[in-house]
C-alpha cells in the first residue's frame, strides 16, 4: 500500500510540475510574441482608432469570462458531485458491516467477507480505473455476490428483521454513491466547449499582441499580456483538473474515506480475496 501512495505521489507532482511548465510556456510565447510585435508596429501603431480597438477587446475578454466562469462553476459541481459520492458510498459500507454483525450465521460471516473484498476492489481496482475512464469488473462482481449472499438470508427475530430492511437503505446509498462518484471518471465537459475556450483564449491573446506600441517600454508593454496569459492558462488548467477528478494531479480526490472504512471493517472476518480485492 505504501509503495502505491508514493507511485500516487510521483504521478501527482509529475502532473502538476506539467501544468508549471505548460504555464510557463504559454506566458513565455505571449510575452516574447508581444514584444516581436513591438519591434515592427509601425509609430502611429496598428489600430487608427485605439479606443474603439479597445473596446473590442473588451467586449472578447468579457464573453470569454462569462463563459469560463460557467464552465469552472459546472466543473466544480461535478467535482464535488464525485467527492460527495466516495464520502456518501464509504460511510455506507461501514453501516453496512454493522448490520451484517446483527445478521449472525453463515450468511453474516460471507456479508463481512463481501464488504471487506468489495472495500479492496474498490481502492486497488476501481479507482486506477476511473482515472482511465473505466469501471471495474472486479467491484461489480462483488456486488453481484453481496446480493447472493443476501437473499439467502433467512431472519428469525425481531432485531434482526429490523436489520434486514435497514440492508435495503445502506445498499441503495452505497449504490448511489458509488454512482455518484463513477459518473464523473469520464470527461464532462464536452469537447466543443473545450475549442470554444481555446478560441476565446487565443483571441484574447492574439489581440493584445497586435496593440503593440512601440512608443510604450518593453516592461510596459510585457507585464499586461503576461498577467493575462498567466491568468487564461491557470483557469483553463484549473478546467482540466476539475473535469478529471481521479487523474493523478496533486489534489486529485482518491479513496482516503473507503481506505478509512476498510480499516475499519477489516477487523479478522474470512474474506474470499486478496489484498487488492481479487476472488481467490
Amino acid at each position: 500500500m505504501l509503495t502505491s501512495v508514493a507511485v500516487l505521489r510521483d504521478g501527482g507532482f509529475m502532473l502538476t510540475f506539467l501544468a508549471a511548465t505548460v504555464l510557463v510556456v504559454v506566458v513565455t510565447a505571449a510575452v516574447v510574441v508581444k514584444l516581436w510585435a513591438r519591434r515592427h508596429v509601425p509609430d502611429s501603431g496598428w489600430f487608427i482608432d485605439s479606443t474603439r480597438a479597445a473596446g473590442a477587446l473588451t467586449v472578447i475578454g468579457t464573453m470569454f469570462s462569462v463563459l469560463l466562469a460557467f464552465t469552472i462553476f459546472y466543473a466544480l459541481q461535478n467535482y464535488q458531485r464525485a467527492r460527495d459520492g466516495g464520502s456518501m458510498e464509504a460511510i455506507s459500507v461501514t453501516e453496512l458491516h454493522n448490520v451484517a454483525d446483527v445478521l449472525e450465521g453463515h450468511a453474516g460471516t460471507r456479508l463481512h467477507g463481501d464488504l471487506i473484498c468489495y472495500s479492496r476492489a474498490v481502492v486497488h481496482d476501481e479507482w486506477p480505473a476511473m482515472a482511465r475512464g473505466e469501471s471495474s469488473t472486479v467491484v461489480q462482481g462483488w456486488v453481484d455476490t453481496m446480493v447472493a449472499d443476501f437473499e439467502g438470508l433467512n431472519p428469525t427475530s425481531a432485531k434482526q428483521e429490523a436489520a434486514y430492511s435497514q440492508w435495503f437503505d445502506q445498499q441503495a446509498q452505497r449504490r448511489d454513491g458509488r454512482r455518484a462518484r463513477a459518473a464523473e471518471a469520464a470527461p464532462s465537459v464536452p469537447m466543443p466547449l473545450w475549442v470554444v475556450l481555446g478560441i476565446g483564449a487565443t483571441a484574447i491573446l492574439s489581440y493584445m499582441c497586435v496593440q503593440a506600441d512601440r512608443r510604450e517600454g518593453p516592461i510596459v508593454q510585457a507585464v499586461p499580456i503576461a498577467f493575462v496569459s498567466a491568468l487564461v492558462t491557470s483557469a483553463l488548467l484549473v478546467v482540466a483538473f476539475l473535469d478529471s477528478p481521479y487523474d493523478d494531479w496533486s489534489g486529485s480526490i482518491q479513496p482516503e474515506q473507503m481506505r478509512v472504512t476498510l480499516h475499519l471493517i477489516d477487523d479478522g472476518h474470512d474474506a474470499p480475496c486478496d489484498a487488492n480485492g481479487t476472488p481467490t
